[in-house]
C-alpha cells in the first residue's frame, strides 16, 4: 500500500484529497467539486499556517467549510517547529490521544504526516461559528469555570496513564530552557526592566535553577498537559469548552496548564476575587476522578513554584516571538502584567530553589 500524500502547502489540498478525507470521516457520498481557501490567524500561529477552506460539492453533502493546518513555510521559523517537534506532536495527539480524551476538540477529517520530509497536514472541523475566547479582553467568570472543569477532565482522564506514551516530552526534555532564559535575559531587561522593577532581581536568581526545576518536575509527571492552555485556543459551546492547538502537548503534573490560564488570562481583579474558588473547583473535579493532589497545600506550593517558570516563559516569548500584529504585541504586554500581579501577590520567589517538593498524589 502506498503512503498517503501529505500536502506541503495549502494549494496542494485538492478537491480529490478533500473528497477522500470527508468520505473516511463519515460523509460517504461527498464528492468535492472545488475548493477555495482564505488564510486566517495570520500573526497568531507563529509556527503554522491556517486557512479556511470553502467547499463546493458535485454530489452528496458535507461541511460547507473546514480548517486546514500545515507547518509554517517561513524558512526561519520552520526549523524551530521541527526542533520542538510541534507538528509531530499534534499529529500523534490527533491520531492516538484526542479520540480518547474527556475534552471536546474539532473533528479531524484528515491527519497525515511524513516525519522524514517534515510535511504534516491537518484538516479539521470548522468551529468558527462558536464564540471564541479572547485572551486580550480576559476571561469571564463562566469561561474560567469552564476552563477549570475542562482542564481537570483532561488531566484526570490521563492521570497515571502516560508512562507508556514514549513520544510525549517531559519537563527535563526542555532543560535547555535554562540556557535560553539566561541568554535572553539582557533582552528581557531591556524591554521589561522598568515593568519588572524589584522582581527582576528575584527572577535573575531563579534563572540558574531552571534546569534543576525541570529535572525535578519529571518525578511529578502524572498526566498530559495541553501546553498552551489559554483563551485564544478555546471556543465555547454554551458552558462547554472546545479546545484547539495541540502542538505543545507534553507530560506534566497539570499545574502548568492551570497557572498559564489563571495568571495569564484573567485580569487581576477577576483573579483575586475568584482564584481560590477556581483552583478548588479544579482540585475537586480531579478528586472525583481519583486523580490530582491529595492536599490543597501541595497544589498551591506547586502553583507558586510554577509561577517563576511561567513568568520567565512569557517574558522570553515576548522578546523572541515572530509577532507582527499590534494585537499580538499588546497581548504579550497584558499577559505579563497579569502574571506579574499574581507573582507578587503569591510571593512566588519564596519557593525559588525548592527542588525537593514531594506532593502526595492520588
Amino acid at each position: 500500500m502506498s503512503q498517503q500524500f501529505v500536502p506541503a502547502s495549502l494549494d496542494q489540498i485538492t478537491p480529490e484529497l478533500m473528497t477522500t478525507a470527508l468520505r473516511t470521516s463519515g460523509f460517504d457520498d461527498a464528492l468535492v467539486a472545488s475548493l477555495s481557501s482564505e488564510r486566517i490567524a495570520i500573526g497568531d500561529g507563529f509556527l503554522g499556517e491556517l486557512a479556511r477552506l470553502s467547499i463546493e460539492y458535485a454530489n452528496g453533502a458535507g461541511p460547507a467549510t473546514a480548517i486546514a493546518k500545515i507547518p509554517t513555510t517561513d524558512p526561519g521559523m520552520k526549523p524551530v517547529g521541527d526542533i520542538m517537534d510541534v507538528y509531530g506532536r499534534e499529529h500523534r495527539a490527533y491520531a492516538n490521544l484526542i479520540p480518547h480524551m474527556q475534552m471536546r476538540t474539532p473533528q479531524a477529517y484528515l491527519n497525515v504526516s511524513d516525519e522524514d520530509s517534515g510535511a504534516h497536514c491537518l484538516i479539521l472541523e470548522d468551529i468558527g461559528h462558536l464564540p471564541r475566547g479572547d485572551q486580550h479582553a480576559g476571561a469571564t467568570l463562566q469561561q474560567a469555570r469552564s476552563a477549570m472543569v475542562a482542564a481537570a477532565g483532561l488531566h484526570g482522564r490521563w492521570w497515571n496513564q502516560i508512562a507508556q506514551i514514549d513520544w510525549l516530552r517531559s519537563p527535563s526534555d526542555s532543560a535547555a530552557a535554562a540556557g535560553m532564559f539566561e541568554a535572553g535575559w539582557p533582552m528581557i531587561i531591556d524591554q521589561h526592566g522598568e515593568q519588572l522593577g524589584p522582581v527582576a532581581k528575584r527572577l535573575e536568581s531563579f534563572l540558574p535553577t531552571v534546569g534543576d526545576v525541570l529535572i525535578a518536575a519529571d518525578s511529578q509527571c502524572q498526566t498530559l498537559n495541553h501546553g498552551d492552555f489559554r483563551l485564544d485556543n478555546m471556543f465555547f459551546d454554551g458552558d462547554e469548552l472546545v479546545m484547539i492547538d495541540w502542538q505543545l502537548i507534553a507530560r506534566g503534573s497539570g499545574v502548568g496548564d492551570v497557572v498559564w490560564f489563571l495568571t495569564g488570562n484573567l485580569d487581576p481583579e477577576m483573579r483575586r476575587a475568584h482564584e481560590s474558588e477556581l483552583i478548588s473547583s479544579y482540585r475537586i473535579t480531579l478528586e472525583e476522578m481519583d486523580a490530582g493532589y491529595v492536599h490543597l497545600e501541595d497544589l498551591m506550593n506547586a502553583y507558586r513554584l510554577s509561577l517563576n517558570g511561567i513568568l520567565c516563559t512569557a517574558l522570553f516569548g515576548s522578546v523572541t516571538a515572530e509577532e507582527t500584529t499590534k494585537r499580538g504585541e499588546e497581548l504579550w504586554e497584558r499577559m505579563i502584567t497579569r502574571m506579574l500581579d499574581a507573582y507578587v501577590e503569591h510571593e512566588a520567589w519564596e519557593l525559588i530553589g525548592a527542588h525537593d517538593l514531594d506532593p502526595e498524589m492520588r
